[in-house]
């Protein structure tokens, strides 16, 4: 893996008493030379509720996985209701016959309450001890229809964090409509992972397939961003923009911001956007706001976030306004897709006065804000997506 990173800023000439910019920092991570070791957790809602189609479809999608393992990729599965129940204890592909697993997954049978929480205490147990190295994909594919008996979302956010801290990734699916959103959301979104809506138990099979597929893409498990800031720098509002728009709290060493990033994938490019602060200063060239450095795959990759301070007019008018136009894109994408209408609404309006009611990227937002007015959980999720398949939208 070779990665690029470049950085651009909104406004390249700053005037001396300072400004609040816009800046964006675009991850190339190359080419996939070795495809990576899986190890995947399946954790199951088996309660009363998911009794039927749904249980059924989870079985024939976990059927499903074991068609997309290579002999070294790592399974296991969870189920949970009111009990946590290892249907399969983590086991290497290769030392396993497909039978055997199958065999295993006929026995999942719905019933009881749900415990989501111990489930994914158990599914984290089962990966956490495996080994690893710099290409290991890990993740945790959550599938629910419910609500947890006695964990509340904030709760959830603590254990995803715990997750993450391991290197895994959790893709969480709600399906129904009974489900509490804002936990799948927590999940996916603390532990760089993804959520996602369901409409039905016929969308479980791809749900898990797409999600052991993506990870046979990874080139850099656990990558992160650090932003070592000038005296007097500060950074806000940072998003990340795959696999969907997430509001990212960077921690914070000394004068070190760390953004932590999803896995990178085969040669497609990740995007973050942030506000930066620019202090005052005396006009000179090439002043460095702050130092980038993206640590992935073993390799450090190193870019700076610069503008010239200067009180010529004529320069300070320069505007590179797509930077601009996608963090505004971004913020009111990732409001859609918590349900926040009115602040997204509200970020609108400013991008309009902006950017001129018929500019494209307004034109856009408006009609997803009016989708997810109209719509409902799907299309909360389908607006936070601003990629195609040739990469991220321009």
């Amino acid at each position: 893996m070779t990665a690029t990173v470049v950085s651009e800023v909104n406004r390249p000439y700053v005037p001396t008493g300072g400004a609040k910019l816009t800046a964006e920092i675009e991850v190339e991570p190359g080419r996939l030379e070795e495809p990576p070791t899986r190890q995947i957790a399946l954790c199951i809602d088996a309660s009363g509720s998911m009794a039927g189609n749904d249980i059924e479809q989870a079985r024939a999608g976990a059927e499903w996985v074991f068609g997309l393992l290579n002999e070294d990729d790592y399974v296991s599965i969870i189920a949970f209701d009111n009990e946590v129940t290892t249907v399969l204890a983590p086991t290497r592909w290769g030392t396993i016959s497909r039978e055997t697993a199958v065999d295993a997954v006929a026995d999942i049978s719905a019933g009881g309450g749900t415990d989501m929480y111990s489930g994914l205490l158990e599914a984290k147990a089962s990966l956490q001890d495996l080994p690893t190295d710099d290409n290991t994909a890990r993740r945790v594919l959550l599938l629910s229809d419910g609500k947890d008996n006695s964990h509340d979302p904030e709760a959830f956010g603590t254990l995803a964090r715990e997750i993450d801290t391991e290197g895994i990734r959790i893709k969480a699916a709600g399906i129904g409509s009974d489900y509490r959103e804002e936990t799948i959301r927590t999940l996916g979104t603390v532990a760089r992972g993804e959520w996602t809506h369901l409409d039905a138990a016929g969308d479980i099979e791809s749900f898990f397939g797409d999600a052991v597929e993506e990870a046979g893409t990874v080139v850099a498990p656990d990558a992160r961003l650090e932003l070592d800031v000038a005296d007097g720098v500060e950074v806000s509002e940072v998003y990340r923009s795959l696999p969907q728009t997430q509001s990212v709290n960077p921690d914070w060493e000394d004068n070190t911001a760390v953004v932590p990033l999803p896995d990178l994938l085969d040669r497609e490019t990740q995007r973050v956007v942030l506000k930066i602060h620019a202090p005052a200063n005396d006009p000179q060239d090439a002043v460095s706001l702050a130092d980038v450095t993206l640590h992935a795959g073993g390799e450090t990759t190193r870019e700076s976030i610069t503008v010239d301070y200067t009180d010529d007019e004529s320069k300070l008018a320069e505007h590179n306004e797509q930077v601009d136009v996608d963090h505004r894109q971004t913020v009111i994408k990732t409001e859609l897709g918590k349900g926040n209408v009115a602040e997204a609404q509200t970020q609108l309006e400013r991008m309009t006065r902006i950017h001129g009611e018929d500019t494209e990227a307004v034109q856009t937002a408006e009609r997803e804000t009016r989708i997810v007015i109209e719509g409902g959980r799907k299309e909360q999720n389908r607006a936070t997506k601003i990629v195609t398949d040739e990469g991220i939208q321009k």
